[in-house]
């Protein structure tokens, strides 16, 4: 299935000095993972298989596509897969893989200024996944800056929170939420940054946040948890119909 940003906006250079250290190869550079599958291959490797041929499909459109934001989006999805789910260890995985997608994202930036925040926020949260931490973490900040977008923030709010950066994390926290014009958007912005607080109560987790915030964050909470449990109610007592 197709991994498709969201929509595509704000108009910010995205080359110079962000990715110091990748040395980016032409989009057209040859494929690295060395994947054979055989007939009597295991769950797990065949579970690997399909993740390096999904990356292997995504990457053929990227570069039938050259400059197409959709594309190049969705083949550095499939590069973030190989890195998120160990395939990346287990598999003879070329170096320049990694740098091939972030030229085909630089590309597609160039090509469709509009979309460079969605573009940047998939290249970091790809080179993180890759361990690519500091150009990782600095691209996600200038898609934030560019345009405050769940897409970027999620990755970088749970960087933040994991590595005890509170500060950081608080500071990403506050500058978000305005930005998020939907009760929906807001509620996930709250959500995720008391996720990674480290802390289950609002009153902690949300310390940075206005009390009429914290107060939404409450009652849009308890309003889920309530529909939700309603649902299960109701399924349960569909089940018990049956035969």
């Amino acid at each position: 299935m197709t991994n498709r940003p969201p929509r595509l906006a704000v108009e910010v250079t995205f080359a110079a000095a962000l990715l110091a250290g990748l040395a980016l190869a032409a989009c057209h550079a040859k494929p690295g993972p060395d994947a054979k599958a055989g007939p009597d291959q295991d769950p797990a490797a065949a579970n690997d298989q399909r993740i390096v041929d999904g990356m292997k499909a995504m990457r053929a459109r990227a570069l039938a596509a050259p400059g197409g934001s959709t594309e190049a989006s969705d083949f550095a999805f499939h590069v973030t897969l190989l890195y998120k789910k160990g395939v990346a260890k287990r598999r003879n995985i070329s170096p320049t893989l990694l740098e091939e997608a972030v030229k085909c994202l630089d590309q597609a930036k160039e090509a469709n200024p509009d979309d460079a925040a969605d573009l940047l926020a998939r290249q970091g949260e790809m080179l993180l996944a890759a361990d690519k931490d500091e150009a990782g973490v600095a691209v996600l900040n200038k898609s934030i800056a560019d345009r405050p977008n769940m897409l970027a923030f999620k990755p970088l709010v749970k960087y933040l929170g994991d590595h005890k950066q509170t500060a950081e994390r608080e500071a990403l926290c506050r500058k978000t939420l305005p930005a998020m014009k939907t009760e929906g958007s807001r509620y996930a912005v709250l959500d995720e940054c008391l996720k990674n607080s480290g802390s289950a109560a609002p009153e902690v987790g949300l310390r940075w946040a206005p009390v009429k915030d914290v107060s939404f964050y409450r009652a849009r909470k308890k309003a889920l948890e309530s529909r939700l449990e309603a649902a299960k109610k109701a399924r349960a007592k569909e089940e018990g119909k049956k035969p």
